[in-house]
Parts: structure tokens; C-alpha cells; sequence
């Protein structure tokens, strides 16, 4: 470092803040710093960078702040039991390695992405997790190549950067799984259209995998929603023509369809959620999909292209998935 320092005619701290494009230092500093390291032939070592970032943090706790980007209110994210766990795992992950999490909601821009990214850089911020969106296409076209970007699960899904999720396949299969070890021998997945699109067709993927593997006897096809409602009529037909003994659900609430049926849960069947709501959690069975976990993971993403000093979109964007966990609950019956 000092080498390249001296050929720059700077610093060896100028240095290491070029090399990390610290907002600090002038764009024609950070291209002769890099040049000067790239003839040189330096290579930061990763593992000092991640020490020395975090002496940074211990002097100056505030130094480093990471934006959540999202285009609701917080009153509408903080009003979803999805968007508060995956929060909760971002802050308290954060804090663990010494950030801060600042939300940067659109609409304080008037949805203005471009405004929103010279906020960011004029606070110094350099790091962006994209979350909590209902609109998929804004951020498009924006230009974020001054930023280490994670995005946190399909959310803003049209800009290609790497994502964290939760493994929807995973999770499935192990419902299936565990009703199966229950004594299910006919378990049956019900899910929207939308909600299924929105995680890649792995909900249905998993099922449809599930079921092939079957002896016909106990193949049982997944019901899809479509629209906004259940269509009592059509779940009625589909239930009395493969009569599942245990559903598997996201979103709907079987319970009570099933008990427009005259079915009892869980004698007459079981009933597991694949990703239930706080309330859910607490009266049946079913997945908790962890998405604090998931938070937390995003930033750990986002701290190592931060050390690393990955900007904008990758060339090969990655996805990291985080598997759920199965909780026994009162809406199942082991059968001997």
C-alpha cells in the first residue's frame, strides 16, 4: 500500500478510502489510486479490510449506515407480520456487526429512485438492501453502480443483483415430509397463482415433484387459487374428487373452507401453513419460513460486497436460500 501511496503522491489511508470508493475521495483520485495499484500489482487483503472496518465502527459507531429500500409508509410495511420479521433480522443483524439501518422509503422522494440515490450518496451511504415493494418495476433503469446492493427476496425482482430468499422448494418438501412422518398419507398443497409466481413456481414445483414420486394411490394434485377469492364451488370438487387427507396451505384459510364442508380439523383432515401469519403460528402447525434469518443473511451479503467492494449489478448474480423449520401444532393428528 505504501508503494502505491507514494506513486499516487497521497496517503496509505487515501489509498485504502479509493480503494473501497469511499465518497470521500474525488473520482479522478480513486482512478489514479487504482491505476497506480493495478501496475503495482496490490491486492487489498480481505481479511485485514473486514478488521479494519470493524476498528472503524468501534470508533465511530455511526459511520457505516445501510439503507432498506422500500416504497411503502412505514406504517404499511410495519402493519405486515412479513416485513417486521424480516426487519427485525436486518436491524439485529446490523447491530451485530456495526451498522445502523436507515429505511429510505420512495415516498419520501415523491417515488423518484434517481432523487432517492443522491440522497443516499450525499449521506455517504454506499450499501442498499431492496425491500418491501408491491411495485416490481420501479428501479429498472436506475443507475447503482456507486452501490453494494442485496436484494431481499423477489422484491424490486426486475434489477438483476444478488438476492437472498427463503427456499421455498425446501420448505414444501418439508411439509410434505412431515405430514407424511405424521401418518399422511394423501397431504395436498393449496396456494394463489400470484403469490406462487412470486416465489419462481417453487411451491408448485416442489408438490408436483412430491406427487410424481408417489405411488398413484396417494398422489394428490396441488389446488391453485386464482384471483383474489377461494371459488367455494371449485375447491368443493377438487377436495371431493382427490380427497387429500392433510392440506398444506399459504394464505387461505382451509380451516374454515373446510368447515363449509362439514370437515373437521384435525380429525377428519390436518392442516399445516406454509408460511403462516403471527396468529397462524400461534393455533397450527406448519413452516416458519425464518425470515429473520432471511434478513439477516441479506446483510451479511451485503457487508461482504461492502469488503469487497462489489458496486452495481453483478455479472453472475447469486442467490442465497435459507431454509424454514416445521412446528408441530394442534391442527395435525399423529395416525398410528
Amino acid at each position: 500500500m505504501l508503494d502505491v501511496a507514494r506513486a499516487s503522491g497521497v496517503s496509505p489511508a487515501t489509498v485504502s478510502r479509493a480503494l473501497r470508493d469511499d465518497p470521500r475521495i474525488t473520482s479522478d483520485v480513486k482512478q489514479r489510486v487504482k491505476g497506480h495499484a493495478v501496475r503495482l500489482g496490490y491486492v487489498p487483503n480481505p481479511l485485514v479490510q473486514a478488521l479494519m472496518s470493524q476498528r472503524r465502527r468501534r470508533v465511530q459507531p455511526h459511520a457505516e449506515t445501510l439503507a432498506l429500500v422500500t416504497h411503502l409508509s412505514e406504517a404499511d410495511w410495519k402493519g405486515k407480520d412479513v416485513c417486521r420479521w424480516y426487519f427485525r433480522g436486518i436491524r439485529d443483524r446490523a447491530e451485530q456487526l456495526g451498522y445502523r439501518v436507515e429505511v429510505a422509503s420512495l415516498e419520501s422522494v415523491r417515488q423518484n429512485p434517481a432523487r432517492l440515490c443522491k440522497v443516499l450518496q450525499a449521506q455517504g451511504i454506499s450499501g442498499m438492501i431492496l425491500g418491501f415493494s408491491q411495485d416490481e418495476g420501479q428501479f429498472t433503469r436506475q443507475d447503482i453502480s456507486h452501490f453494494s446492493v442485496v436484494g431481499l427476496s423477489t422484491y424490486f425482482d426486475a434489477l438483476p443483483v444478488d438476492r437472498v430468499h427463503l427456499n421455498g422448494f425446501y420448505n414444501v418438501k418439508l411439509a410434505f415430509r412431515e405430514l407424511r412422518a405424521a401418518g399422511y398419507q394423501r397431504p395436498a398443497l393449496v396456494i394463489p397463482v400470484r403469490n406462487n409466481r412470486v416465489v419462481g413456481g417453487q411451491w408448485s414445483a416442489a408438490a408436483l415433484d412430491e406427487q410424481w414420486q408417489r405411488p398413484a394411490e396417494e398422489q394428490c394434485p396441488p389446488f391453485m387459487v386464482e384471483g383474489s377469492m377461494v371459488n367455494m364451488s371449485k375447491f368443493r370438487d377438487w377436495f371431493e374428487k382427490h380427497r387429500p387427507d392433510a392440506i398444506i396451505a399459504y394464505k387461505e384459510r382451509v380451516v374454515e373452507l373446510l368447515d363449509r364442508l362439514r370437515v373437521r380439523v384435525p380429525e377428519d383432515v390436518g392442516v399445516a401453513h406454509l408460511f403462516g401469519t403471527e396468529q397462524e403460528r400461534k393455533n397450527m402447525a406448519g413452516i416458519d419460513g425464518n425470515l429473520a434469518q432471511v434478513g439477516a443473511a441479506a446483510v451479511d451479503l451485503l457487508v461482504q460486497k461492502l469488503h469487497t467492494n462489489e458496486r452495481g449489478i453483478p455479472e453472475h448474480p447469486r442467490d442465497v436460500m435459507v431454509q424454514g423449520t416445521w412446528k408441530d401444532g394442534p391442527t395435525i393428528r399423529r395416525r398410528g
